[in-house]
């Protein structure tokens, strides 16, 4: 019987000291623009980047880039994997993961929005000849890791750009 009101007491100092530190869920994300056009390089990032649009923002993606109030452009994405330690075997001992994307936001009239950016993450990965498939799985997680924190960036730049001012009419002759 006393262990009820203990439970209670517990998950309420539990949601008060959350709420007190600041913790709220992620909600949606407001982007200056209702339509948006992704383009560039296929692959896990613009699907990724995509999806975080889609789940999270107001902003619709547009197939047209004619039809987007902005035209988001995925430069390069590359991974890369590079040998950085070796063991007294002369094999690799750790690799250094390196994920590298430069984007750029756009109006269709060709008004920069955000400049050619480029964005880069960084993992260690320790390798062992015994544990192969593992490592590969694990390069494969860190890989996805990294690509969400890229993707989370790049949905935090877009957040900052402000509407694009509309060009001026021109004036009409009497």
């Amino acid at each position: 019987m006393t262990r009820r009101p203990f439970q209670f007491i517990l998950a309420l100092l539990v949601t008060l000291w959350l709420a007190g530190c600041g913790f709220h869920l992620r909600g949606s994300t407001n982007l200056a623009f209702s339509t948006l056009a992704v383009q560039g390089p296929g692959g896990p990032l613009l699907i990724d980047l995509k999806r975080q649009i889609a789940s999270t923002t107001t902003t619709r993606i547009a197939n047209d880039p004619k039809q987007a109030q902005a035209i988001f452009t995925l430069l390069s994405d590359s991974p890369t994997q590079t040998a950085v330690a070796y063991n007294a075997n002369g094999t690799v001992a750790q690799y250094q993961l390196r994920e590298t994307v430069s984007f750029q936001l756009a109006t269709p009239a060709g008004q920069m929005l955000i400049a050619p950016t480029t964005i880069s993450q960084t993992s260690s990965l320790s390798y062992s000849t015994s544990a192969t498939l593992a490592k590969a799985n694990e390069a494969d997680l860190l890989y996805r890791g990294m690509r969400q924190d890229i993707v989370n960036r790049i949905m935090f730049q877009l957040s900052t750009v402000k509407r694009a001012p509309m060009p001026a009419a021109p004036a009409s002759a009497p």
